[in-house]
């Protein structure tokens, strides 16, 4: 397995791995914000924004790429500025790959990066009833739950830690 920065080439897999996970996963409505944040991480001019982001001091995205299959994962995080919050986006591993520790691999990917580079910042990540317990198991806690707050079959969990 390998984990890397995010390509413009690798966004068909990267969409392919959003539908992979709809609708219990993200509503459908998140999928143009999805290929929005795909087109801002290649610096082309695109512009983010989503409800929960803010203008950024970094933000960054990867993938993972199993070796024989292809990318099976990806997912982000960034920087709020004027903030000592680090937010993770956008992470998802293809439905046929759950359970087998690469969404585990990936979090702990960007936390370590983020702990290397902003070691205050508290950590921040918005999430649905079907995987706030993943990250439960990674330290977090849920700070604040919205019925329907991504749509009307997935409810928002604020997580800190």
């Amino acid at each position: 397995m390998i984990l890397r920065q995010y390509k413009p080439e690798d966004k068909e897999k990267c969409v392919e791995i959003f539908q992979s996970n709809y609708p219990k996963f993200f509503d459908k409505s998140e999928l143009s914000l999805f290929i929005d944040w795909l087109d801002h991480q290649v610096g082309n001019g695109s512009t983010y924004q989503s409800p929960t982001y803010t203008n950024s001091k970094k933000d960054a995205y990867f993938v993972i790429e199993h070796p024989e299959i292809g990318i099976i994962g990806c997912g982000g995080f960034y920087i709020v500025k004027d903030k000592n919050e680090a937010r993770l986006a956008w992470g998802m591993i293809h439905s046929n790959f759950h359970k087998q520790g690469y969404g585990t691999a990936l979090y702990k990917y960007r936390n370590e990066i983020i702990n290397k580079e902003w070691p205050n910042h508290i950590l921040v990540l918005g999430t649905s009833q079907h995987t706030y317990s993943f990250y439960e198991k990674m330290g977090m806690t849920i700070t604040t739950k919205i019925k329907a707050g991504y749509g009307p079959d997935l409810d928002r969990y604020d997580m800190t830690r």
